[in-house]
């Protein structure tokens, strides 16, 4: 049985009152939750790649820091959930209800769809993209770093640097950009990778080890 095989199993609900839940850092790819009662869930840090919720109740869910990426939430209640900090990439909201949800610093990529459902105020530091950033956009030097890293076990499996075809999700690399700028981390990469020495499904895990390693003054 592989990995996501099991994903379907542990975390696939059907017909089932899940409501208030905790996920907290957990491996929902490929999980198929059908007909269930997700109301007040927290799903945090947890990868949502490939995902699928149809006719769930997920009023008040709270979406935490979650990788989402090609999932589909086809005619779920997400009525005043709120998404932050959230990658969503490549999903579909088929007839899915809104209303007062939240998106909050959030990067939405090819999921344009989003905006016609909800009105502007529901974005908050929220940026919208068609297409995934170019590589050229970013510096050289990094991009080598990067790929190296790639090619570590934890950091392949994880596929939060991965898309499609061995593309590099330069989303991703965008965000840890934005908080750490290009130089440092391609001074302070290499160090962290050492550091990683287990299994994890969403970029705030690197994001966590990157911190320590500046904390920590090492570089």
């Amino acid at each position: 049985m592989t990995i996501n095989d099991r994903n379907r199993l542990a975390f696939g609900y059907t017909n089932h009152d899940a409501s208030t839940k905790s996920f907290l850092l957990k491996n929902f790819n490929k999980a198929v939750s059908y007909n269930s009662n997700l109301s007040d869930c927290t799903f945090d840090r947890t990868s949502l790649v490939g995902t699928k919720f149809k006719f769930c109740n997920m009023v008040r869910a709270s979406f935490k820091g979650c990788l989402i990426r090609g999932a589909l939430f086809r005619k779920c209640n997400l009525e005043h959930a709120i998404f932050f900090d959230c990658i969503i990439a490549a999903s579909t909201f088929e007839r899915a209800k809104f209303k007062n949800a939240q998106f909050i610093n959030c990067k939405v990529i090819n999921s344009t769809n989003l905006r016609t459902f909800l009105p502007g105020n529901c974005f908050v530091n929220t940026e919208f993209y068609d297409t995934y950033p170019s590589e050229s956009s970013f510096e050289h030097a990094l991009l080598e770093v990067v790929n190296q890293l790639r090619e570590h076990d934890f950091i392949r499996r994880s596929t939060v640097l991965h898309r499609k075809k061995g593309k590099l999700d330069t989303i991703s690399l965008k965000v840890l950009v934005e908080e750490f700028g290009e130089s440092n981390l391609v001074a302070i990469l290499p160090e962290a990778a050492l550091l990683i020495e287990r299994d994890f499904y969403t970029l705030s895990y690197i994001q966590n080890v990157l911190r320590k390693v500046v904390n920590s003054g090492s570089f």
